[in-house]
């Protein structure tokens, strides 16, 4: 009956599934993951599976419970189905994300119990009555902030809150386990406490975010046997896509409605579990077979993406993680271009390059340029709009131009068209070396008489240090205020301090250091295109509103993120600013030094999602120097170098020719090494032509990897 199910398939759909493909569909009884290479055509087999078990084996549509992780793809499932099998009957499933059927879960407890709720995350919020405050998450937040730290928080604050909270409920975390997460933000632990208690004790009603609807779901399986029995009873057959995604409290959700039959089906691929910051846990399914004993673990590996070169590319790199399910990635695809490593003199070579391969594809290709994060792609869109490329970004936010350090900037250069505006001085007066006090900006403020600021401080009782760094800042402002854009914030970083501040403020407060200098090294190179600081600031806004309108625009190009790029495919891809620090980045680095081997295996993950975006052409991108500061190649740009055997040598704009890195072996960060001269150390980072190394008595010291090599002066320790 089944070869029978199969030419039924073949002839009403036009699909022919392959043996791995086919055993997927015929196990129905009993837990099953199936891991599913990129291009493996999952979505197709799952849909194959569930008319399996609606019209081979008379399972009624409504004991199938079928979700995947976003809206989007659950209507993507439900929109392939109807497609394949609109004709076979007037029944059809019903698709759905984990949140919406937890809704239900939680509309209907609160139905039975009479308990008043209100959603504070979407439309439609309402005010609190005594305050007037809209009783909305970001509202609320803040006020639980303000109220805690006594000061207001920064777009980038609350970013990071939200994202603290979601992880913790996603990973059911309470008690010390909060204390211990990672948050830059002042008292996270502590403000996500009154945040709750906030929502709990609501007088009017219980209010809920989306994240709630899983934890209140939760809880209400666990302690309402009758509530479980009647999903239990209800759902026969339970299937999950994209189960890598799945957090913790999703992952226990469907386990519960599963029992006893345990009749459920992950579909999921391990090495592209790339949401860990959200809650997502890829143990859960490392895990699968001591959750079920009597589970059955299949795997669908071909590939019907990609070419060869970059399926067998990326098969061997995504195995220098441990962490993960051996597999074989194939494809009978034929071979294409092979994978090109690109090194560039600096970071502005390679955007030239990048626009120029844009100018000259094919019509009708589809492109896509992935990057880690966002800040990167702004100079790209920057030089892409200047050179008429029209472009869609996926999932991008405008963020960007209204980071602090852009407020910054536009601050200094509005102080330096008008140094009597104290509403201005106010917020920059602690963030260059003319070291203005508090004081002194109380008095400013209350004798404030159109004169110039600096002017006014001087007639005052200052400082006698102040009596030089005054003068000199009123003089360096009123110079700034007559160059061209470029060299105004280069003259804002250096001559007046900004730098010095903001790596005070990286010491202090624990901010990361690339992402502000990156930040000020992408406003540097938008200025350059500029002729006026007037021009500037309005190309910033032209900027702004082009990302904006950017998501509703049809093109054949694509700019998005790695996360974003996930479960999309292209004809050509270029992966850009591979460096180290950024991909893998500083913490990941950090981490994998530190022994905490998991982060660097989810960037090993992200990056490996990448390569396998591109269906015959992959570029990885890298280069020498971002702005004025020397980088290293991403190790793992070295890895599949290494992979690869690339070879080719690329000219560029400079005329200067790169060869590829040597080779080093199995050395990673982390690695104990004995140098001929300076001893015994560990790698700490390694990528391009440079290694750095922290040896135990000679301290740290970056190398060149082509005189280790070259005169055998490197070598791993014994045993490491």
């Amino acid at each position: 009956m089944s070869e029978q199910f199969f030419q039924a398939m073949k002839e009403q759909t036009g699909v022919e599934l392959n043996e791995e493909q086919k055993q997927a569909v015929l196990h129905t009884n009993g837990p099953l993951l199936l891991l599913a290479s990129p291009g493996a055509g999952k979505t197709t087999t799952l849909t194959m599976k569930i008319a399996y078990l609606m019209f081979e084996k008379q399972i009624s549509p409504d004991e199938i419970m079928a979700v995947t992780f976003s809206k989007a793809s659950a209507q993507d499932m439900s929109k392939r189905f109807a497609e394949f099998f609109s004709g076979w009957g007037e029944e059809n499933i019903h698709f759905s994300t984990i949140h919406s059927f937890a809704f239900k879960v939680v509309r209907e407890f609160m139905a039975r119990e009479n308990l008043p709720y209100q959603l504070v995350e979407g439309g439609g919020y309402q005010r609190d009555i005594e305050t007037g405050m809209p009783l909305h998450k970001t509202f609320i937040l803040k006020k639980v902030f303000e109220d805690i730290n006594k000061a207001q928080p920064t777009e980038e604050e609350m970013d990071e809150l939200t994202t603290f909270i979601s992880f913790a409920k996603n990973r059911l975390l309470e008690g010390n386990e909060l204390t211990k997460q990672d948050c830059q933000v002042p008292n996270a632990a502590e403000v996500y406490r009154a945040y709750e208690s906030f929502k709990q004790t609501y007088v009017e009603a219980l209010l809920l975010d989306f994240d709630d609807m899983l934890t209140f779901a939760h809880e209400i399986l666990r302690e309402n046997e009758d509530i479980l029995n009647k999903y239990q009873q209800q759902y026969k057959y339970i299937l999950t896509d994209e189960s890598q995604d799945n957090s913790i409290v999703q992952h226990e959700i469907m386990e519960m409605l599963a029992a006893p039959g345990n009749n459920i089906c992950l579909v999921a691929d391990d090495d592209q579990s790339i949401f860990r910051w959200r809650g997502s846990d890829v143990e859960k399914l490392l895990e699968f077979e001591q959750t079920y004993p009597d589970a059955t673990v299949l795997t669908m590996t071909e590939n019907y993406r990609s070419s060869k070169e970059i399926v067998d590319a990326a098969n061997r790199f995504i195995k220098r993680n441990n962490d993960r399910y051996e597999k074989e990635m194939t494809t009978g695809n034929e071979s294409c271009a092979p994978v090109e490593v690109h090194t560039f003199s600096n970071d502005e070579k390679q955007l030239d390059y990048v626009v120029d391969q844009i100018k000259a594809k094919t019509p009708g290709e589809e492109v896509a340029v992935l990057y880690r994060n966002n800040s990167s792609v702004i100079p790209l869109v920057d030089q892409l709009d200047r050179r008429g490329v029209d472009f869609y970004m996926k999932d991008m936010e405008a963020k960007f131009f209204r980071h602090w350090i852009v407020e910054d900037v536009l601050n200094f250069l509005r102080f330096s068209y008008k140094d009597s505006r104290v509403d201005i001085l106010e917020k920059i007066h602690m963030k260059f070396n003319a070291y203005i006090s508090k004081k002194q900006m109380t008095m400013l403020k209350a004798r404030h008489n159109g004169e110039s600021l600096f002017d006014q401080l001087l007639k005052m009782d200052i400082k006698d240090y102040q009596k030089k760094t005054i003068p000199k800042a009123k003089q360096t402002f009123g110079e700034i205020n007559g160059m061209p854009p470029a060299k105004a914030i280069r003259t804002i970083r250096e001559t007046l301090g900004y730098d010095r501040v903001l790596r005070k403020m990286v010491d202090t407060f624990g901010f990361r250091s690339d992402q502000l200098f990156g930040t000020l090294d992408v406003l540097e190179r938008i200025a350059e295109g500029c002729d006026s600081l007037r021009g500037f600031a309005g190309r910033l806004k032209e900027l702004e509103e082009l990302v904006k309108s950017s998501r509703s625009k049809e093109s054949t190009l694509t700019l998005t993120t790695f996360h974003s790029a996930k479960g999309l495919e292209f004809d050509s891809v270029y992966m850009i600013d591979l460096i180290n620090g950024v991909v893998p980045s500083r913490d990941d680095i950090e981490d994998y030094q530190n022994g905490k081997g998991d982060t660097m295996e989810e960037a090993v993950r992200l990056f490996y999602v990448g390569m396998t975006r591109a269906r015959s052409r992959l570029e990885l991108l890298t280069y020498h120097y971002l702005g004025n500061e020397r980088v290293t190649e991403s190790m793992f740009v070295t890895n599949v170098r290494n992979i690869t055997g690339a070879v080719k040598k690329v000219k560029h704009r400079n005329g200067k020719t790169y060869s590829p890195a040597p080779e080093i072996g199995d050395m990673e960060p982390g690695t104990r090494v004995v140098h001929d001269t300076f001893g015994r150390g560990v790698i700490k980072e390694y990528g391009g032509d440079l290694i750095h190394i922290r040896f135990e008595k000679a301290g740290e010291k970056q190398l060149l990897l082509h005189t280790c090599i070259e005169n055998g002066l490197l070598q791993k320790e014994d045993g490491a």
